[in-house]
């Protein structure tokens, strides 16, 4: 569909007439002429395509003294999964917006030590860097290497650039914690444009415009980090929505039914916001602890759990985490809305019970857990596609018995499973080597696993049973379960 959108890049104000499903990635190479913005996977997973992007904190999002209108946030994103249609209202920053000025101090470091080679990746590495001192997040060492992941280096070796971001975390150790404050200070050394700075702290406003065109199709996008790597090359006749539109569309509040609190999260609710949310980690607490299980930050920075949800993947891990937690979907549809429970939203593979013209208008789950345990095994640590994973969250009576449980499992059928065996035999006992040994045998029974290339059937029903293990291990650790488990 075409539509005029306003937008900034860079330094330059734009309003212009495309089809939002194009992919920002390619105007900004091919319409705008900046070619820093490399095409590398096009499926988000290398960071070639990376730039900085700014845009409004929903309201209840927004630091405290700052509306919604005068606060703005900054994540880096991958332009490959990224619509065009999305831009409306947002600031867009490239590599040749912080190079207009000349090298900045995140270049020289990365020049210093080393850290490029061939140069095909290096903007991506500049702009994640760049965008965490941006952020405001803790600026140490570890951190500045998090900040890098999904960007991916074939000549270095990487012990070059974790010296560049070393050094960089002792010089900007020092950034205060407001974003007018921290983009002065970056201005004044350099590490932006003092234009660009300047242009990065204010709002834009969207054009407010509807779209126009002979559209054939309607689909809402959230995020779009699962659905335009299946359709790098979006349909011109796709008539898209986005799920990030409204006043609680990235909402995260706290509510209150039947006695017990329920926190309540907006159909464009991303990852970032999920695992950073203290109201989400006070509701499940130790949730947070799993935040780099998933995803890298840029994917994390877009991907919506409600999108996420409706892509019926049976090993996503969001919907793993969110199972366990007990969550249910809002569902709205032209007539009427409904609820249903998350395990029960998926009725094959890649199938669920969305009906014609329903879309998740929001995500539910009750609080109150006392610990919350995520396991994942896959063929690389981090940023891999989990072989199995399995989620528990319990809630402990005063004499230590387990009063409620919820144990999901992912990788072992057509799709994600709730374990209710393995809850039932939680019921009512002490946490115990013995407990954590029936629960292994009890998951590893689940489900009908097939072989494939991230492993056998046998070897997912092991997996299961040892994440079971590991499960119990990380929900009480003060018990050191392990020393029994595996004498």
């Amino acid at each position: 569909m075409i539509r005029t959108i306003g937008f900034r890049l860079n330094e330059t104000d734009y309003r212009i007439s495309v089809r939002e499903e194009a992919l920002a990635l390619d105007w900004i190479r091919n319409e705008a002429g900046l070619k820093g913005t490399k095409e590398g996977c096009r499926e988000g997973d290398c960071g070639a395509c990376l730039v900085l992007l700014g845009g409004p904190i929903q309201g209840d999002q927004a630091p405290e003294g700052l509306s919604a209108k005068s606060a703005v946030e900054w994540r880096s994103v991958t332009s490959c999964t990224l619509a065009m249609g999305e831009l409306d209202g947002r600031h867009v920053v490239t590599i040749e917006g912080l190079a207009s000025a000349g090298l900045t101090p995140v270049m020289e470091a990365m020049l210093d030590e080393g850290a490029s080679q061939c140069g095909f990746c290096s903007p991506g590495f500049v702009l994640a860097l760049t965008g965490y001192l941006v952020s405001g997040a803790r600026v140490d060492p570890v951190e500045a290497m998090v900040a890098v992941e999904g960007n991916l280096c074939r000549c270095t070796g990487y012990g070059s650039i974790r010296r560049a971001a070393a050094r960089l975390a002792g010089e900007f150790s020092d950034l205060p914690s407001g974003l007018p404050e921290r983009l002065a200070i970056l201005a004044e050394r350099r590490v932006l444009p003092a234009g660009l700075a300047a242009a990065m702290a204010v709002p834009i406003a969207p054009s407010g415009e509807k779209g126009s065109g002979e559209a054939v199709a309607r689909l809402v996008i959230g995020g779009g980090t699962d659905y335009f790597v299946r359709n790098p090359d979006p349909d011109p006749s796709l008539a898209p929505s986005f799920s990030d539109k409204g006043p609680r569309a990235r909402s995260i509040r706290e509510s209150s039914a039947g006695g017990r609190s329920a926190v309540v999260l907006g159909a464009a609710v991303n990852a970032t916001d999920f695992f950073s949310s203290p109201v989400v980690r006070e509701a499940a607490p130790g949730v947070e602890r799993f935040e780099l299980d998933v995803a890298s930050p840029p994917i994390r920075n877009r991907a919506t759990l409600a999108g996420n949800i409706v892509n019926a993947s049976p090993i996503a891990d969001m919907t793993a985490m969110l199972i366990a937690l007990g969550a249910e979907l809002r569902l709205s549809g032209a007539a009427a809305s409904r609820t249903v429970a998350l395990e029960d939203f998926f009725v094959g593979y890649k199938k669920t019970v969305l009906a014609p013209g329903e879309v998740v208008e929001s995500i539910s789950f009750p609080g109150g857990w006392s610990s919350f345990a995520f396991e994942k095994a896959s063929k690389r640590e981090r940023l891999d596609i989990a072989t199995v994973n399995c989620a528990v969250a319990v809630r402990m009576s005063p004499d230590g018995t387990i009063a409620e449980a919820r144990y999901s499992a992912g990788g072992v059928a057509a799709t994600p499973l709730r374990l209710r065996d393995a809850e039932a035999a939680m019921i009512g006992r002490k946490p115990s080597a013995a407990l954590a040994r029936e629960l292994g045998t009890i998951a590893a029974g689940a489900g009908s696993p097939m072989s494939d290339v991230r492993g056998s059937s046998t070897y997912r029903k092991r997996l299961l049973e040892r994440l079971a293990w590991a499960a119990c291990c990380r929900l009480w650790p003060e018990l050191r379960l392990e020393e029994e488990l595996l004498a």
